[in-house]
Order: structure tokens, then sequence, then C-alpha cells
């Protein structure tokens, strides 16, 4: 199911840009590089560095690349991360009070719980994560991807997804009221129980798939309290 556009209008999405990592990245090094307030952590490699449980703020990750690390548990107010990569982290209930990122790309990661209100992300990448009960509401997304993503019940009321694409995700039960979705795509998604469905006006949404095709259609007509019969019901006299 596409959406319509108007006569003449052409859709079109800012290309994501990818992280700019230098080519040789120095150690880090716990509890130097630490996850304190004010912390400056500047092109490091950071492997299976267990931060789990730190509260700080005003901290700044830039052109790092974090392997197997965790940050379960954490409150990170101000938390400013870009260039970077995170790959196989654990993020699980951390709170990210006003965060940004920008390009950064966050794959095969567990971001279960994550609760990031007012959030700005820039050129971010989410791929392959499972993100269940995260919390993005009244954030900013610009040129953001959530890729083949599990996030059931994540809460996205008040957000600008102007120009997000969400591809192959499953958004069972999904809260998505009061959203910005102007030319934001939704391709291949899992609609089951969505919710807010209606805020989702200027956004495209294409279903290879009948069923979600048909979710879809039946949880928009639910929101419109449309009622969808069967031709059966309605016999000719």
């Amino acid at each position: 199911m596409r959406s319509v556009e108007a006569p003449g209008e052409r859709r079109v999405r800012k290309l994501r840009v990818r992280p700019r990592l230098t080519a040789v990245l120095a150690d880090a090094e716990l509890p130097r590089d630490d996850l304190v307030d004010e912390a400056l952590l500047s092109e490091l490699d950071l492997v299976e560095a267990d931060f789990a449980g730190r509260s700080a703020r005003l901290v700044d990750i830039e052109g790092c690349r974090l392997t197997g690390c965790t940050f379960a548990r954490s409150r990170l107010d101000k938390l400013t991360v870009s260039d970077s990569v995170l790959q196989r982290c654990d993020v699980a209930n951390v709170e990210l009070s006003h965060g940004a990122m920008t390009r950064v790309e966050v794959t095969a990661s567990r971001l279960t719980g994550l609760a990031a209100p007012d959030a700005a992300w820039r050129h971010v990448l989410v791929r392959d994560c499972l993100a269940d009960l995260t919390s993005f509401r009244f954030a900013s997304f610009t040129s953001v991807e959530f890729v083949d993503c599990r996030l059931h019940s994540a809460d996205f009321v008040g957000a600008d997804l102007t120009g997000a694409a969400f591809r192959r995700c499953d958004l069972t039960r999904a809260e998505f009221s009061q959203v910005k979705a102007a030319k934001a795509s939704f391709i291949d998604c899992t609609w089951d129980g969505i919710r807010g469905i209606s805020s989702l006006a200027g956004a495209t949404i294409v279903n290879s798939s009948p069923i979600d095709a048909l979710t879809f259609t039946g949880a928009m007509a639910q929101a419109l309290h449309i009622t969808l019969g069967d031709p059966d019901d309605f016999p000719e006299d």
C-alpha cells in the first residue's frame, strides 16, 4: 500500500552520512577512559568495556569504535556521540536524557528499554537490533534509518520522524501518536497492534506482503473508526 503524492511532488530523502573514523584508533584503558562527568573519549578502540550502572553528564564520545561494550542501566545526561560505531553492545535500560548522536552506526546491539527522550539524532543507522520497549518521546530524527530491528511497544510519541526510514522492522504495538512523519518511509514493516497510526500523514508505506498490507489497512480503518465489511454480508436484493 503506497501513499498518494500530490501532482509534481517529489519525495527526496537526504542521504545518510557515515561515521568518519580515523584509520588507526588508540586502545582504550579503564579507569582512565571511563564514563564520568565531562569525560571526553576520542579516537579510541573500546572492546568489551564495562560501563554498566554509570551515572554521568556531559560526556562526549567522538571517533570511537565500541565492540561488545555494556552500558546497561546507566544514566547519562546530555551524552553526545559522533562519528562512532557500536557493534554488539548492550544498551539495555539506559537513560539518555537530552542526548545527541551524529554520524553513528549501531549494529547487532541490545537496546531493550532504552529511554532517549528529546534525543537529537542525525545521520544514524540502527541495524539488526533488539529495541523493544524503547522510548523516543519528542526525539528529533534526521536521516535516521532503522533496519531489521524489533521495536515491540516502542514509544515515538511526539517525535519528529521527518525523512526517517524504517525497513523490515517489527513495529508490533509501537506508539506513533502526535509524530511528524513527512517524507518518512516504512518499508516491509510489521504493523500488528500499531497505535497512533493516523499521525503518519505524509509518510510513504510500502508493503510487499499482502498480509502486512492488510494489517496496516485494518489498523488505519480502526483509527478512523471505519468498519471493514465482508461482501458476503451485503448481498444484493
